[in-house]
């Protein structure tokens, strides 16, 4: 993963939309009795949820040694919560398996840091061998369907209504060089996430927020045998309110821009 220039701001900014990631707590199956939580940061989503679930055993790793050296710290009163340094490859070499394996808005970094979509299938595979049998994959991640890649609907309207601020439409040219002309709204979508971390523009302009699609999640989880229980798509609050607030647009053109998703899959 590219160094974090400023790990303060990012952890702030991850933490942010805590309550509506905590969602996935819905989707964690009665009985279970353990947890990976894979690409933990600091620890914020994974000691939450530890707090609600003191009967389940919580264990988030990370590669950034500083985020876990933090986990930690924040995790020490609870009884019930571990964090380690390391791969999740790492962890197949020992006898640990999880009813549970989360990943929370990680795996758009596995596509942009590793090698693409060969990394996120591979985290997957590794997820799939670390479960207990039946054990439950959770995802939860930026995320757009494929028909989004063809839709054009409003497009024209809202481009315009983005390039009526100044300061966003720099912004926006920045995006074009990197990703390629906003002819649909996938990528639109894809801009919209983003265009707020002005101030950590050159690392976040760089990371494809959206790179695998529900139905190639679909395909990987086919080739895995796993079955997919639950998906769905939506905008949360937060974004919509902005969105509405920055540029003006409606409720037909909002709707359009459904990029938060949750998965949830079985062995």
């Amino acid at each position: 993963m590219e160094e974090i220039a400023n790990e303060d701001l990012y952890l702030s900014r991850m933490s942010k939309p805590l309550q509506e990631k905590l969602k996935v707590a819905k989707y964690i199956p009665r009985g279970a009795k353990t947890v990976l939580d894979v690409g933990c940061a600091d620890g914020t989503i994974t000691i939450a949820l530890a707090e609600m679930f003191p009967e389940i055993k919580f264990v988030g790793i990370d590669l950034n040694r500083d985020f876990i050296e933090l986990a930690k710290k924040k995790g020490e009163r609870l009884k019930n919560v571990s964090f380690e340094n390391v791969y999740l490859r790492e962890r197949l070499s020992g006898k640990d398996r999880f009813d549970v394996v989360l990943f929370c808005s990680v795996l758009h970094e596995f596509y942009t840091y590793g090698e693409g979509i060969s990394t996120v299938v591979k985290a997957l595979a590794d997820a799939h061998e670390i479960l207990k049998a039946k054990g439950t994959l959770i995802i939860r991640d930026m995320i757009l369907y494929n028909y989004a890649s063809q839709s054009q609907l409003w497009l024209t309207e809202m481009i315009e209504k983005v390039k009526g601020k100044n300061d966003v439409k720099i912004l926006f040219f920045d995006f074009e060089k990197i990703f390629k002309e906003v002819v649909n709204v996938k990528r639109l979508n894809h801009f919209l996430l983003k265009y707020m971390y002005a101030d950590n523009w050159d690392r976040e302009c760089r990371e494809n927020y959206v790179p695998v699609s529900f139905e190639e999640y679909d395909q990987i989880f086919n080739l895995l045998g796993m079955k997919v229980l639950f998906q769905r798509s939506s905008t949360i609050p937060y974004l919509k309110n902005k969105w509405q607030t920055d540029f003006a647009f409606t409720d037909d053109e909002l709707e359009s821009l459904r990029s938060t998703g949750i998965i949830v899959a079985r062995k």
